[in-house]
């Protein structure tokens, strides 16, 4: 099938293209620049829409293998595809967890038979996300795992965790830590401060965070060892990162949209879908994460997009699992609270949801040209909607945004030279 873009404001990391056509054959860009005339089996009049490298999301649960009551592959990509993603990394805390390589190749073909984005397995650290004994990373590697990550059971021991940084420096694999101290955590649920005493809800302190994210670039740095720190949602550890980078310590680390859209007010009204892990902090810890966001200490935009089912987050705060989706409102919360208050600008949309992801997992991708796969993302950065449930691709609903009014909709996703999205069509 043959595509012609025509007159669309191209956007990559390094720079924006106006009025700009772009013909795909095949699977490929096979021209880009201004006035191609073309004929083609699609057209699209790009007129008022931009178009960036197709998104790459690099932590995200499609809870499948085993617990697809809440996603599965097929679902997942499809609300993946609806936010503008052409390739996800999916977090292991599956069942059985993806610590062998009949998993990793299970969820690797089962997307390539009926998804509608690239699947990349991140694979665990110890087996059964355990803590105690390294999975076979070259095994894994071999399978098609592109990162090692124990997401939610981070590893506690010293001794492990070390060895798993010097086997993954051995085979230039990529750590992704989710930073918890487990152990002194108790029966928290929401941010420690001043909303959750007022909503009577137990809370989580920010050094929860911030001492296994010291903990762990103290070794990065003793080890040499590149690392990738998920989800940050603290100022303490945006300026642990910070300063690391600044020594030169080769640690990257990720935010969610959650984190630079919202504050931990949210959970004054005891609403399981403002329960999330790391929690929502307060309005310094928003701030922080945005000026990290501006400044390049953080790398990526990631949404943990963590889909439950309407049955488990209608339980009491306390007892609904942690986790959001977030799919389908990373742009628009991007664009609504970083892009239109000029914290950045669209280049630094395409490094944050293409570019960088690519970089750091050693994929080719991330830019629009002449003689590249035509993974990309078209959009309208001006449209404001109100974001309901019906709009919900994803087979779960656990969003705090719900009702909000946003700016900026992914109008096609096209993959390989294909249409995964289409927003006309749906």
């Amino acid at each position: 099938m043959s595509i012609f873009i025509q007159n669309i404001t191209a956007v990559n990391a390094d720079g924006i293209q106006k009025n700009v056509d772009i013909l795909i054959e095949g699977e490929r860009i096979t021209e880009m620049g201004m006035g191609l005339a073309r004929n083609a089996a699609r057209v699209i009049d790009g007129a008022g829409l931009t178009a960036f490298p197709g998104f790459l999301e690099m932590h995200c649960h499609l809870r499948d293998p085993g617990l697809v009551h809440k996603e599965d592959i097929v679902t997942g990509t499809r609300a993946a595809a609806a936010g503008g993603y052409t390739a996800v990394c999916c977090m292991p805390n599956t069942k059985p967890v993806t610590d062998s390589a009949e998993v990793v190749r299970y969820i690797i073909e089962k997307a390539k038979k009926s998804g509608f984005a690239e699947v990349l397995p991140v694979a665990a650290v110890t087996r059964g996300m355990r803590g105690e004994e390294l999975t076979d990373f070259a095994g894994l590697l071999k399978a098609g795992a592109v990162a090692f990550s124990d997401d939610g059971m981070p590893v506690a021991e010293d001794e492990i965790i070390l060895a798993a940084m010097r086997r993954a420096k051995e085979l230039h694999a990529l750590l992704m830590l989710h930073e918890e101290d487990l152990a002194k955590r108790g029966n928290g649920v929401v941010h420690d401060g001043e909303n959750a005493r007022k909503a009577g809800i137990a809370g989580i302190p920010r050094a929860i965070e911030e001492t296994m994210t010291a903990r762990d670039i103290f070794y990065a740095e003793k080890l040499g060892v590149p690392i990738h720190i998920c989800h940050v949602s603290t100022a303490g550890s945006v300026e642990l990162v910070r300063r690391a980078k600044a020594n030169g310590v080769p640690v990257t680390c990720e935010t969610g949209p959650h984190y630079f859209s919202i504050t931990d007010e949210k959970i004054l009204d005891r609403n399981p879908n403002a329960k999330v892990n790391p929690p929502l902090r307060e309005k310094e810890d928003m701030l922080a994460v945005r000026q990290g966001i501006a400044d390049g200490t953080i790398d990526v935009i990631a949404t943990d997009h963590a889909p439950h089912s309407e049955e488990e987050k209608a339980r009491e705060i306390e007892d609904a699992p942690f986790g959001m989706i977030g799919f389908e409102t990373a742009l628009p919360l991007t664009v609504t609270n970083l892009l239109c208050p000029g914290i950045i600008g669209l280049t630094d949309i395409a490094r944050l949801l293409s570019k960088r992801p690519h970089e750091l997992l050693g994929i080719a991708g991330g830019e629009l040209k002449k003689n590249v796969c035509a993974d990309i993302t078209i959009c309208d950065t001006n449209e404001k909607f109100v974001y309901n449930k019906d709009m919900i691709a994803s087979k779960a609903k656990n969003s705090p945004f719900l009702g909000m009014e946003l700016r900026g909709r992914v109008c096609y996703t096209i993959r390989k030279g294909k249409f995964t999205y289409d927003r006309q069509a749906d």
